[in-house]
């Protein structure tokens, strides 16, 4: 069985970056979490034990309140 592991940019609404960012960081998954500046508010680094588990955990971040939208980038194998 292959991991899966991706990145999340979040997007919160006005005034709801402290809050969504202390929820995120609650998500099992999530190794790493960073706030950023720019079109993003908060990136997050996953781990899954499979791929396919992916879209639970980003479907788990966009019902937070306060999350306005995401940005899901799946990490991929180069190899044949």
């Amino acid at each position: 069985m292959t991991m899966g592991m991706g990145y999340i940019l979040v997007k919160c609404e006005k005034d709801a970056i402290n809050k969504v960012y202390k929820e995120i960081e609650k998500v099992t998954e999530v190794k790493d979490i960073y706030a950023v500046n720019g079109e993003y508010d908060i990136l997050a680094k996953i781990v899954t034990l499979s791929p396919s588990e992916i879209p639970r955990v980003v479907l788990k971040i966009r019902k937070i309140p306060g999350v306005h939208a995401t940005k899901t980038l799946t990490v991929v194998s180069l190899e044949a």
